[in-house]
This record gives C-alpha cells, structure tokens and sequence, in this order.
C-alpha cells in the first residue's frame, strides 16, 4: 500500500468583494490553494520518520527532543531561518531554530532534507488551483473538492499503471472542515462532475474514499511525514507565484521536482506531478 501524505497551502474560501464585476476575491484570501500528495510504501514509514528524527536531532540537538512545535520543518520556516542567518540573525520562534545562526548550518539542514527526498524518492503530487482564474467560469466550484478530486484522479492513475493495482490512502492532520466536506458528500459530487468527459476514467477505487486523518499529538511517524508534503505545498504555491520554478535552495525545488509524477504522454511534471485548474490559469514556465 502507499500512503500519501497531505497538506495544504493557502485557504479555499472563494469570498469576493461585493458589487465588483469583475469579480475580484477579498482582501486577506489567498490566491492560489495548494494541495499536496507525498507518496511512500507503508514499509518505508518507520525508515522515513527516523530518518527525520535523526536530521532534527543532527541540526536542532537537544531542542529536537522537547516540544514537537518547536522543531517541526515547514517551508515558511526554512524561508525565514535562511533569511534570518543571512541577515546576521537567528530565527527565534519556532525555539529549535536558534541553533540556525550562520547561512553554513541553515543550508546543511536544507540539503539533508534534499537528501532524504533524493534516498526514498517519494512520488509526489501537487495540486494548484487558481482561485482568481475560478471567478470566471467556475467561481460555483468548491477548491477543495477540486484540489481532491484531482488529487484522487492522480493517484488512481498511478496506482494503476505504477504499482499493478496496489491500494492507497491519502494521511493528512485533524482537519475539521475537510472531514465536514467529505461527509456532507460535496467532494464526491465534484470528483463526478470533473471527471465527466475524461478520456480515461480513473478507477478510484485504488484509493480509500477519504483520508485518513491523523492526531499528530499520537502519530509521532506520520507528522515527521507530513512535514515533507508542507514542504512541497509552499514551494508549489511559490512557483505558481513566481510564474516559475523557484531556485531559492529553501524551496527544494530541484529535489521535489525529480520526485514528482510524469505526464505518461508528454514526460513532463506538469499536468501529473504539478496540476493546475482551471485550464485557463496561467502556467508556471518549468
């Protein structure tokens, strides 16, 4: 079985101000919401998780083994500790971070999560979806139940043509409103309108109906894990905001990208390992 493990970027409100045409999103909500898949054989878990204790303790010392807060690997973290250090200063908060004080240490511990991205290889989806491209055609669209529903698409496809049928889940961290959503069977009904019309159905039956959703408080493995695909969820949004790849060495964007899934057409990340709705948004150059 392969779990993918889940997080997001940006919220999916779709609130806009009123009495404007054209429609224009509120001031305060995101542009883009990113939704990620890091794939891993259920065998790899305990080998990933103590791969990740052991590059916190190697880099935090012993703030690794207090609070899980203080030392937890996000993207915006890496982003403020290497501009921090370049700087002359040192991260305060999260408290693990002090031990970050020149740009040496800050980019050992970013190549060390390269390398671990590099040594399981992960097979990684992220899905982007451009809210203010939505206004015009598809503002009734939930970007939740898209961002699933291509998510889902993704990982059937792969399940079938990668791993001969294997069964997968998608793990991700208590999230109110998506068990909400799932439950109220919205996200359901979106995955059948969007895959009307599709060439070739995905058999979603390689995939559990609904993830999986995790007390991280509990599954000390499974938020070492998440904190990978928090990772590629910021450097994903990142590239949509830049129009492009980002070469900053925070964003791992190099190692990310070799993980991701291929087009089986045109051998591309995008439209696979990168999806973008709607059609119409515009592109990051890759």
């Amino acid at each position: 079985m392969l779990l993918f493990y889940a997080d997001e970027y940006g919220d999916h409100s779709m609130r806009t101000v009123s009495d404007t045409l054209p429609l224009e999103l509120k001031s305060g909500t995101s542009e883009f919401f990113v939704l990620t898949g890091v794939g891993v054989r259920d065998t790899s878990r305990k080998p990933i998780a103590d791969a990740l204790f052991r590059l916190k303790t190697k880099h935090f010392g012993k703030a690794a083994a207090k609070d899980w807060d203080a030392s937890e690997i996000k993207g915006r973290y890496l982003m403020r500790a290497s501009r921090s250090a370049a700087s002359g200063n040192v991260l305060e908060s999260p408290t693990a971070y002090g031990t970050l004080d020149t740009p040496w240490k800050v980019n050992a511990l970013i190549k060390d999560l390269g390398l671990i991205f590099a040594t399981f290889r992960p097979l990684v989806f992220a899905v982007a979806i451009d809210k203010r491209a939505m206004l015009n055609n598809d503002k009734d669209l939930h970007p939740l139940g898209v961002a699933y529903a291509y998510l889902h698409q993704r990982i059937a496809a792969a399940m079938e043509d990668l791993y001969a049928g294997d069964a997968s889940i998608i793990v991700a961290d208590q999230q109110t409103q998506h068990e909400a959503f799932f439950r109220s069977g919205q996200m359901h009904e979106i995955r059948r309108q969007l895959t009307v019309g599709l060439p070739r159905k995905p058999v979603y039956e390689l995939v559990m109906d609904k993830p999986l959703w995790v007390d991280t408080d509990l599954s000390s493995w499974d938020r070492e894990i998440i904190q990978l695909a928090d990772i590629v969820a910021y450097s994903a949004a990142e590239c949509m905001k830049q129009g492009k790849a980002p070469t900053e060495p925070w964003f791992l964007w190099k190692e990310i990208e070799r993980c991701m899934a291929v087009h089986w057409q045109s051998g591309k990340v995008m439209g696979s390992g990168l999806a973008i709705f709607p059609k119409q948004a515009r592109a990051p150059k890759m």
